[in-house]
């Protein structure tokens, strides 16, 4: 075998360990586990894909409400890592509520978001960082508080024409080995998530560091040899 195909051989296994070791957001994409279910106090509960619908209509100035979304996981011994992450929202009308609706989430007793509804801030973007909501061991259930409001200066103008907004919060369940915590200090902090446990991800980086190791050594002994045959 040529030198020129060792080096395609070991290009093409280095870069599908990247691939595999790194996945994009989209890898988060999986149905949630039957046991793991979320819903608010009005009913609606998440689909079977982890999507939940934020639907806003009718709303006026200074109109205040909140809402409560509860997590529990009832599968039997089997522990998830919940995540949440919020889609672009679809607006229409005269005003974009995505941005004039404000709102905080509150997940035990601690704020973790203040902006927006739409879940980009100054501080943080939910749609692209995940909010960690922790490990949830079987039976372990957990409420997350949602306040909104919109600004009474607002006018009638504003409200001429109906004013919509869509938004899809969706809810990933990932296994784990890790402890239960409700403790939610990293939230703040993007994840690596993925369909992997994160026990995983040690021995996934030992893997890349190893075949990048094996990859100069190739490239040198190459190197070597094409110069030992030109001092021939």
């Amino acid at each position: 075998m040529t030198h020129k195909k060792w080096v395609q051989i070991f290009s093409l296994l280095f870069f599908g360990l990247i691939v595999v070791g790194y996945p994009p957001n989209q890898a988060l994409a999986q149905e949630l586990p039957k046991g793991m279910v979320v819903g608010d106090d009005q009913g609606i509960v998440a689909k079977k894909n982890g999507e939940y619908l934020m639907e806003v209509r009718e709303v006026m100035p200074g109109k205040k409400w909140h809402t409560t979304i509860s997590m529990v996981n009832m599968e039997k011994g089997i522990p998830y890592r919940l995540t949440m992450l919020i889609s672009p929202p679809e607006v229409s009308g005269n005003l974009d509520l995505s941005k004039s609706i404000q709102m905080t989430l509150t997940y035990q007793n601690k704020q973790v978001y203040k902006g927006p509804i739409s879940g980009v801030s100054s501080k943080l973007d939910l749609q692209r960082t995940p909010l960690d909501l922790g490990v949830f061991q079987a039976g372990d259930s957990r409420a997350l508080e949602v306040d909104f409001s919109l600004s009474g200066e607002y006018t009638n103008q504003d409200f001429a024409v109906k004013n919509v907004m869509d938004n899809i919060w969706t809810f990933y369940a990932v296994t784990t080995t890790e402890p239960s915590s409700g403790s939610i200090t990293d939230s703040l902090t993007p994840k690596q998530h993925g369909l992997f446990p994160s026990t995983g991800e040690a021995m996934k980086q030992g893997m890349i560091f190893l075949c990048l190791g094996l990859f100069i050594i190739l490239i040198v002994l190459l190197i070597g040899k094409a110069k030992r045959k030109g001092n021939e």
